[in-house]
């Protein structure tokens, strides 16, 4: 087979019909007509002898062979893009260049304000949109980043495409300071008795507050909770805690600037946790996009400011240089664990 006698512009819809998998998402996507799109889809199938779209009900799903072409033509567009992409240099100082980036609530506080200076200060005609991670509901995690510059999340909540690591941070137990029912050196089992306040996101896969990874963390440790409070946002819990005898496990930089605005007792878990590591996500499409990998190098320096003056957290590698996985798991598939 010879490149010349293909029509690498069917690599564009085919990316894109695998991505939405569907005629009319594809080509809202591409601003070209259905029929366009149509006849495109009927090329590609001519050419690979497979349907690549069936349809199942209401919807159409991807055969076997889609399936395998997924991470093959993601590579490839990001191969073109990459290539064409050096046409020009990106300039900062010019640049009019939305970055849309996804985050909890928690993180949006931590990071957002350090990110936005920073891109303001070097690109002022460019600007920073964040979007609440419990609003985000794709089918398929990896394409779902498709549509956005990256997503600040932790990992144990995605994993599988490029990331870059950020910050570390702890595990902390809080408590109201006057909850007569936990000790002065607190027993695994006696907080396992107390009612809880858990933080779990609203995405459908996730829904169940059981799965989440705070609740994860306590099963692991082999304590099986009573969640009597379930929020949606991570910075709420606290609040829920102050005048009861309820307990939660929050990041240790929530607990203590809580501490002193919600009267609570803060203290390390009597039980085995991990830690928190927090890094920034994209598809790789982007790997090489000359702007995005300078929005990489600002997260770097936003995340060395949050660690030089929030407490509670590290520096991920305890330098300020840029430094990146550049690459995701082999096969480019992301994954979402529950938040």
């Amino acid at each position: 087979m010879e490149l010349r006698s293909l029509n690498l512009n069917l690599l564009v819809h085919l990316d894109a019909l695998l991505s939405h998998r569907s005629v009319s998402g594809a080509a809202e996507e591409l601003a070209v007509s259905q029929p366009s799109m149509s006849a495109a889809l009927a090329r590609l199938r001519r050419h690979f002898g497979d349907e690549l779209l069936r349809r199942r009900g209401s919807r159409y799903e991807l055969t076997a062979l889609a399936e395998e072409l997924r991470p093959a033509v993601a590579g490839a567009i990001a191969g073109l893009e990459g290539v064409f992409g050096h046409r020009t240099a990106f300039e900062p100082a010019a640049s009019r260049r939305e970055f849309r980036l996804l985050a909890s609530d928690f993180w949006l506080d931590v990071m957002g304000p350090a990110l936005s200076r920073l891109v303001s200060e070097a690109a002022p005609l460019a600007s920073v949109r964040f979007e609440l991670l419990r609003g985000w509901e794709p089918e398929d995690p990896l394409e779902g980043l498709r549509s956005v510059d990256g997503m600040l999340a932790p990992h144990g909540v995605l994993s599988g495409p490029p990331h870059l690591d950020l910050l570390r941070t702890e595990w902390r137990c809080i408590t109201s300071r006057d909850n007569r029912r936990v000790g002065a050196a607190p027993d695994p089992r006696a907080l396992a008795a107390l009612p809880w306040v858990v933080y779990a996101d609203r995405f459908p896969a996730v829904a169940d507050p059981g799965t989440s990874i705070v609740m994860r963390q306590l099963r692991f440790a082999g304590i099986a909770p009573r969640a009597v409070v379930t929020v949606g946002t991570f910075s709420a819990v606290p609040a829920f805690i102050e005048g009861t005898d309820r307990v939660a496990l929050v990041h240790r930089s929530l607990a203590e600037r809580a501490r002193d605005l919600h009267r609570l007792r803060v203290f390390a878990p009597p039980f085995p946790v991990g830690e928190v590591r927090q890094a920034f996500w994209w598809h790789p499409r982007l790997a090489q996009d000359r702007a995005h990998r300078w929005l990489r190098a600002v997260l770097r320096r936003a995340a060395a400011e949050v660690a030089a003056g929030v407490p509670g957290f590290d520096l991920v590698g305890g330098s300020t240089r840029p430094a990146e996985t550049g690459v995701g798991s082999r096969d480019q598939r992301a994954v979402v664990a529950p938040p």
